[in-house]
């Protein structure tokens, strides 16, 4: 027979066994939040790639709006000395160096105009520093977007559209210009428009690229230039158009030297790992539909994470316009674009370009703007610093901003040419771990990065059974109150370790957000 309770106190009986069981479990939950997360790792001998490691490299126009003092140059060349950027991308249009056609329709060249002069120093700098440039074009002469200076825009009268063959020529005989007479052979990929995919490239049609292609690849093939510089493509941004990858992949394999991708996600993109599969399954497709794929660079030509004028309420100042990224100034965007790094190494890619190193770069299209004097000009500011800082009464915009620090020590960590390997297993959310393998002669160098895209404290140990030796690891840490730097700013090791044996493992500890990345490339190699 049941007892039966009454309601009044099987109501207070309910609840008294409720609250025990929340208190049990929020004391269970605070214990666990204290305790970090246990993580155990081992570095495979697979490699990611076939393709060497391009690098973590820059996006970096030649300044095309306006013009840098001598100290503006020797900060900007300092900074990129020390971040060690293995390639950069780098555009142009045709009416900046092209005013046109003579009576016997042969181009006007115009190679000594102060913008050329301004090309000729970013290329003397990544000539001298051995950075591999991705050389491109914006857009067709006959396009009228992002024209500032509608005056000086001579070429557009002739309309040439991306099917037109001279278009073909003229680019060619730029590549011939900067590589044949100046001696620029950092110059190693040409670009064919700007995200081709997008209405403000004004193209947004494939088979019209498709012609471009065409006609650009049997111009350079004729001059023997395709034997010097590799055509690089789609470079179509946002993944709902990653279809152009395929119809690349299957029409202009042939003609196709380098693959490219843009994307500028969503930090939950970033944070749940979502873009290393998507990346994963377009460098598959290369693998398997491009016969000779498996060994040609994927590379992302872009990436930075979706903009916005305003975060919390307030605008990207100063001097910023609508094309801005507002977190550039916080700590955040450091961990996001290290870990948004990570996938695209553990995808199988081969490298990406920062947009951008630099505010003063580029100006956003505004019909109330005072070009060139900077009183209504807004910035799009993206950048690792902003040269005009002083210009725009801000020195203080000349800082170097916190995302420099981990796209810094990931370029230098991870150069071009070393290997990047597989770390099998599962690992939780919010977590990437990288690993790489340099070989120099007899000497092989490894580097380690563990991204930590949460707040969940952690403490993960990798080990590395192919290191044979003891090794001297340089640790960076980059946490909100944690990132050592020198008087200029520039980021120095949290530690420097001897006799680690790397095959028995070696521990990250990250108690919530953050990078750590360690290497046994020596601080002050070339």
């Amino acid at each position: 027979m049941r007892c039966r309770v009454p309601a009044v106190q099987r109501n207070r009986l309910m609840y008294c066994v409720g609250a025990l069981l929340l208190a049990a479990a929020t004391s269970c939950v605070a214990t666990r939040a204290e305790q970090p997360e246990l993580i155990a790792l081992t570095v495979g001998s697979r490699m990611l790639s076939a393709v060497p490691w391009k690098g973590f490299g820059v996006q970096w126009s030649p300044y095309p709006w306006f013009e840098l003092t001598d100290d503006d140059w020797t900060r900007i060349e300092q900074r990129l000395d020390y971040m060690r950027p293995p390639i950069a991308r780098v555009m142009t249009r045709a009416y900046k160096y092209c005013e046109g056609f003579d009576p016997a329709g042969k181009p006007i060249y115009a190679w000594d105009n102060p913008r050329m002069k301004r090309m000729e120093r970013l290329l003397a700098y990544c000539q001298s520093r051995d950075i591999e440039v991705i050389l491109g074009e914006w857009d067709d002469p006959n396009s009228p977007e992002d024209r500032q200076d509608p005056a000086a825009d001579r070429l557009r009268k002739y309309g040439i559209e991306e099917t037109d063959s001279r278009w073909s020529m003229i680019i060619c005989d730029m590549l011939e210009h900067f590589i044949e007479e100046r001696n620029y052979t950092c110059i190693k990929w040409f670009n064919l428009v700007n995200e081709p995919n997008g209405n403000w490239s004004a193209c947004a049609d494939f088979d019209r690229w498709k012609h471009g292609i065409l006609n650009l690849y049997a111009e350079m093939a004729r001059r023997g230039l395709d034997k010097k510089v590799g055509i690089i493509g789609p470079d179509a941004n946002a993944q709902k158009d990653y279809w152009w990858l395929d119809r690349n992949v299957l029409d202009l394999g042939r003609q196709t030297a380098m693959y490219d991708l843009h994307e500028y996600a969503k930090k939950e993109d970033v944070e749940s790992g979502h873009l290393e599969r998507v990346f994963t399954l377009k460098r598959d497709f290369v693998n398997r539909y491009d016969p000779g794929g498996r060994f040609k660079p994927f590379v992302m030509g872009e990436i930075g994470l979706v903009s916005g004028l305003q975060k919390d309420g307030r605008t990207v100042q100063p001097k910023g316009g609508r094309d801005s990224q507002p977190f550039i100034y916080d700590f955040e965007y450091g961990v996001w674009m290290a870990d948004y790094n990570a996938q695209v190494a553990r995808a199988g890619m081969d490298g990406t370009c920062a947009w951008s190193v630099d505010d003063a770069m580029h100006i956003q299209k505004n019909p109330a703007s005072t070009w060139p004097k900077l009183d209504n000009v807004e910035l799009k500011k993206w950048g690792f610093w902003n040269s005009l800082a002083e210009e725009i009464g801000h020195p203080e915009d000349a800082a170097l901003r916190p995302w420099y620090y981990t796209w810094a020590v990931m370029s230098r960590a991870f150069p071009r040419g070393c290997r990047m390997l597989e770390i099998p297993g599962c690992v939780s959310p919010g977590l990437r771990p990288l690993a790489a393998v340099r070989e120099e002669g007899d000497v092989r160098h490894w580097s380690l990065a563990v991204i930590n895209d949460s707040d969940l404290p952690r403490e993960v140990t990798i080990s590395i059974p192919a290191a044979t030796t003891k090794a001297t690891l340089h640790r960076y840490h980059y946490f909100r109150d944690d990132r050592p730097v020198d008087a200029a700013g520039f980021p120095v090791p949290k530690a420097v370790e001897a006799g680690i044996d790397l095959a028995a493992g070696v521990t990250f500890r990250l108690p919530g957000r953050g990078v750590v990345v360690t290497t046994t490339l020596p601080p002050d190699r070339k």
